[in-house]
């Protein structure tokens, strides 16, 4: 029988130790800061990155200046690139997965101290607002965006950000492991037990699950006592995807997608589907959803139009809901799960920032089995 351990709140399973981690980094001095620091600077979009000199930021009211010690890359950072839906003001510095330590600490930042090291959300959120008072500062009504694309970002040595969107990173986390914390492991984390409530004996369908956010919610899904089908294409990530637990695994560009599901259930259907892709597979995880069943969509990279006939929701009583990133309590949450080896961060290729370009490029092929990282 296998064991679970106490998580307030959750039930779960605990997957085998993983292995050595990398890169926990020397500790670093403040004493002294330069007044110039190396960052990845977008001039204009869909344009190069250039590495250079600039400036070293001044922590405002309530900000924290962090020395980036792992910032990971991941398909948002694309978007920004290319000038997306969500666009910068250029020239800009990318990237929203940070760890770190905190180097200096603005006026009114109080329970920081140089050298504390930490872990970041990436949205800019009030605090005061309904939601950020309920804990969920992702619906913050005060919203002003996200880090690394409406503030520079974690290319670079160094970054200010709110102090509020700090959390505590044990000294057995490795850093490039505790940059993917938030986004990676924090938004299925969020979606599969705030949004979706999944089950011990569900059945959970994960789409794109042999990407960053796929693998961790793989993990979390068998944690929580569901099966899980994972659901990407090639046989890499279908190895990789049965190696963190998923019961099943399908190609969709191979098997028929809904009759997996209908297969795999008995017929039934799926609890549950965690959406990471789109469009392109959302009308077959739509119809193997068994009756009562929930969707939730966290991604969207195949498009933004779906055809749906809203009969079939109320005759089915689906439950058809969104989920975006984490707040800082759940991230606090994902910490202690990874601090006790219960989840394991999937980090692939660990860079310097001269290597931007490169791991960019490794984005777009679809070659990143877990998040790439770099280091400054």
């Amino acid at each position: 029988m296998r064991r679970r351990y106490a998580v307030p709140g959750l039930r779960y399973k605990r997957l085998p130790k993983p292995g050595p981690r990398l890169l926990h980094g020397d500790p670093i001095t403040y004493d002294r800061i330069m007044d110039t620091m190396r960052a990845v600077v977008l001039d204009e979009y869909g344009g190069n990155l250039q590495l250079r000199d600039v400036p070293i930021p001044e922590p405002a009211h309530d900000e924290v200046l962090l020395r980036v010690r792992a910032c990971a890359v991941d398909r948002f950072d694309l978007a920004i690139r290319a000038g997306g839906r969500e666009r910068a003001d250029l020239p800009h510095i990318l990237g929203h997965e940070i760890a770190g330590e905190v180097a200096r600490a603005g006026a009114g930042v109080t329970g920081w101290k140089n050298g504390d090291r930490v872990a970041a959300t990436l949205y800019l959120v009030c605090g005061t607002c309904r939601w950020c008072l309920r804990g969920r500062e992702t619906i913050c009504e005060a919203f002003r965006g996200h880090v690394g694309v409406n503030i520079p970002g974690g290319y670079a040595e160094y970054v200010t950000m709110p102090a509020r969107n700090l959390v505590r990173l044990p000294g057995n986390i490795d850093f490039p492991a505790g940059s993917i914390l938030a986004n990676a492991i924090g938004t299925p984390f969020h979606a599969l037990t705030a949004r979706m409530r999944l089950a011990p004996g569900e059945r959970l369908v994960v789409t794109g699950a042999g990407g960053g956010v796929g693998l961790h919610a793989i993990q979390l899904g068998w944690l929580l006592g569901a099966s899980v089908m994972a659901v990407d294409i090639g046989d890499e990530k279908a190895a990789a995807m049965s190696r963190l637990g998923a019961d099943a695994v399908v190609d969709p560009t191979v098997d028929d997608l809904e009759l997996s599901i209908r297969e795999w259930t008995d017929g039934k259907g799926a609890d549950a589907v965690l959406e990471l892709v789109g469009p392109a597979t959302m009308p077959s995880t739509l119809a193997g959803l068994s009756k009562g069943g929930r969707m939730v969509i966290v991604g969207s990279h195949t498009g933004s139009t779906w055809t749906i006939d809203p009969g079939s929701i109320y005759r089915n009583e689906w439950e058809i809901k969104g989920s975006r990133n984490v707040s800082v309590d759940e991230l606090a949450t994902v910490v202690d799960l990874v601090a006790r080896d219960v989840i394991k961060p999937m980090v692939a290729e660990v860079r310097p920032l001269a290597d931007a370009e490169e791991l960019h490029q490794r984005v777009r092929d679809g070659r990143v089995i877990g998040r790439d990282v770099l280091v400054p």
